[in-house]
């Protein structure tokens, strides 16, 4: 539940902004308010939350103090905490995309990882860049381990693909495969 209560601090934060202690009194009211009246009384809370956040921001025409992705520090926003926060205010079927997302977001982030182990094994290993391209065929079989095995060569790529589960495999040669096919389309194959 704390978890919960943090994640909600932004959307608490910008409501404190842009709404008056006099308004926020109007609202402890609201539930002692005569039923037939709370309809109305609601509208024009609203209302007043609307005027002031007009008159706020033709007070404050810069931009609100930390609420901007490019805070200057250079840190790429963290988009699975994004759509945490996002799923507390979605229905069954956006969380259900909220965390297909996030699943993506993670292989893309292992696949890039494994892109820069890979440049730093070709370059501590050169031997290692004659063997076939990155994700250039198909994962290899039960006999090319054991041929590498028996001749003794260490194949890099086929250590890095056996550590991914099948839906990271599958993903990777979606992407390579897209990069394939803009390769051949920027040289005019």
């Amino acid at each position: 539940m704390a978890a919960k209560n943090e994640e909600a601090e932004n959307v608490m934060a910008f409501d404190a902004l842009y709404t008056t202690n006099q308004i926020q009194k109007i609202k402890v009211l609201l539930p002692y308010i005569e039923p037939a009246m709370q309809k109305h009384l609601a509208v024009y809370i609203k209302y007043m939350e609307l005027q002031y956040t007009l008159k706020y921001v033709r007070r404050h025409p810069l931009q609100i103090h930390g609420c901007s992705l490019s805070s200057g520090n250079g840190e790429k926003p963290d988009l699975c905490a994004l759509c945490r926060q996002l799923a507390l205010y979605s229905s069954p079927e956006e969380i259900r995309q909220l965390e297909q997302l996030q699943n993506m977001l993670q292989t893309m982030e292992t696949m890039q990882e494994m892109s820069q182990a890979m440049s730093v094994l070709n370059e501590i290993f050169p031997e290692m860049s004659a063997a076939p391209p990155f994700g250039s065929g198909s994962v290899s079989s039960d006999a090319d381990e054991t041929e590498s095995a028996q001749t003794g060569s260490f194949s890099a790529l086929d250590m890095m693909m056996n550590m991914l589960t099948p839906e990271q495999k599958a993903m990777y040669e979606m992407f390579q495969q897209q990069n394939s096919d803009s390769d051949k389309e920027n040289t005019g194959s």
